[in-house]
């Protein structure tokens, strides 16, 4: 997890998810730092790995359907 300004470092469980589905990770890539860093942040944050894993595909759903924020 990267709370820096700097570049987005993207936690496993998410770069795992997205490997499966170039539609998501074509979406993910082309998504602005701020948008990339809130998914990674969500994913990456969490302490148990089992969340860090629901979270990433949460994640997925939610790239395949288009959404730039954890919101709607």
């Amino acid at each position: 997890m990267n709370t820096s300004k700097g570049a987005v470092t993207v936690p496993s469980e998410l770069s795992e998810v997205l490997s499966g589905d170039a539609e998501a990770r074509a979406f993910f890539e082309s998504l602005r730092e701020g948008y990339k860093r809130g998914y990674c942040d969500w994913v990456g944050g969490a302490k148990q790995e089992a969340t860090r894993l629901t979270r990433a595909r949460k994640s997925l759903l939610m790239l395949q359907r288009n959404q730039k924020t954890l919101k709607a």
